[in-house]
């Protein structure tokens, strides 16, 4: 893609799934890659694994999305290792799926922290440097409830299209300096998130774990699951100056999930 080459990146919760996909075809496009996660040791592996598959240095930084201190402390790290950013991806941890009456306040506390403070910290933090450069593009990485509920997943609905209403107005406030600022809304893609989810429909339903899976998969048209490197190739499109008109857009990647035509 044109103009990734020597930009920074930061790409947030990749030290495995989709941020690590993200992560892995921004390196390989040419990016300076910072990623964040709470597990240190599962992010050095992350950061190693990305090396070894595109010969390009990652930085890390273990960072907790749900403490706002963590938040400060990443990105004032990702200036004195890389420098300014050029894009922000915010990608988020796993929330809790649970029947809404099984939901604490702790759990909705930690989630607002971890979706929306933290998006917030972030994104006030480097809108300043990306207007002083006249350029800049910040995406984040919701899922296919923002476009479709789902049981149990109230958190993940409700929080994550907030992100999105909040994408939409920065586009309209940032747009003539140069800014963009897109979602992603991403159907069943192949990550332990996933695998977590079929764990607990087997169990729920009584059936083997591939049985699971395959409940799933018939719900999709194109009856695969994604794969995270998709998702991470979307995202370096909307990075690249190919995609500088493309702003406020929330984009489906699910293999034809959604059956909502707008």
């Amino acid at each position: 893609m044109r103009g990734l080459e020597g930009k920074v990146a930061l790409v947030t919760a990749a030290s495995s799934g989709i941020g690590k996909g993200v992560a892995k075809v921004l390196a390989s496009e040419g990016c300076r890659v910072h990623i964040s996660s709470r597990d240190e040791s599962r992010l050095n592996d992350a950061a190693n694994q990305i090396k070894t598959e595109t010969g390009r240095h990652v930085e890390t930084t273990p960072c907790d999305l749900t403490k706002p201190e963590d938040v400060r402390r990443l990105i004032n790290e990702v200036r004195k290792k890389s420098g300014s950013l050029d894009f922000l991806i915010i990608n988020y941890g796993d929330p809790k799926v649970a029947p809404f009456l099984d939901i604490t306040d702790d759990d909705w506390d930690s989630s607002i922290n971890m979706f929306l403070k933290s998006t917030v910290a972030m994104v006030k933090s480097t809108i300043p440097e990306m207007i002083a450069k006249g350029e800049g593009r910040v995406i984040f990485i919701t899922s296919l409830t923002t476009k479709q509920p789902l049981e149990n997943f109230a958190i993940s609905a409700s929080l994550r299209a907030a992100v999105v209403s909040l994408s939409k107005v920065l586009s309209i406030e940032y747009a003539e300096k140069g800014l963009t600022f897109n979602s992603i809304s991403q159907g069943y893609i192949m990550t332990p998130r996933l695998e977590n989810i079929a764990k607990r429909n087997a169990e729920m339903s009584r059936i083997s774990l591939e049985q699971a899976y395959d409940a799933i998969r018939r719900t999709i048209p194109a009856k695969r699951f994604g794969t995270p490197e998709e998702i991470g190739y979307l995202v370096s499109f909307l990075c690249s100056s190919d995609a500088g008109y493309i702003n406020g857009t929330n984009i489906q990647v699910d293999g034809g999930f959604v059956k909502f035509p707008y």
